[in-house]
């Protein structure tokens, strides 16, 4: 592989699929379209989640039970998804949707801002928010194990990546229930 580090290549590999996650999600300018994202992250995240194995290197913040809370604030239900197609099971397909998942951390701060703008808080509709973007520390950590990871690994995490984005994509474009 050409590019100099795995962070380089998950970059260059996932932007496409990245850039339209970011405008698949959108601004929620009001409450209902606030509701709607956080239907459409808990429907995300509880699919993912239990799916992950544990990891020695690395544990995901597990946002499912805060975004049930969130859910009840906001009187929405949760939705389910279907199984992924792809399997995250290894050490390699967990590196893959932790890239993904503790990425979005980097993302909730903004959206956490405009969550508060909307009248939700820690205690009311963003717990979830607030449990992502509240450890600064997690994203610079978690570079550092994709750091030390051997380039053999990374055609494996990319994939993995790829997939957890695929999979965020098709979740953002149903319509929330």
């Amino acid at each position: 592989m050409a590019q100099a580090s795995l962070r380089s290549a998950l970059r260059a590999e996932t932007s496409d699929l990245h850039d339209q996650l970011d405008q698949q999600v959108g601004e929620f300018a009001s409450e209902e379209g606030y509701a709607d994202y956080v239907v459409n992250t808990h429907r995300f995240r509880s699919t993912i989640e239990p799916r992950l194995p544990s990891s020695v290197l690395w544990q995901v913040t597990p946002l499912t039970p805060a975004l049930g809370e969130d859910l009840r604030d906001l009187g929405r239900l949760p939705d389910v998804q279907a199984a992924p197609p792809f399997d995250f099971s290894d050490e390699n397909g967990a590196i893959g949707a932790f890239y993904v998942l503790e990425g979005s951390g980097v993302g909730a701060r903004i959206l956490l801002k405009r969550a508060r703008a909307l009248g939700m808080s820690e205690n009311h509709g963003a717990r979830h928010l607030t449990l992502q973007a509240g450890d600064t520390a997690r994203w610079p950590q978690f570079l550092a194990i994709l750091e030390k990871t051997p380039p053999e690994r990374y055609d494996a995490i990319i994939a993995a990546s790829l997939a957890t984005f695929r999979l965020a994509l098709e979740t953002y474009s149903q319509t929330a229930s």
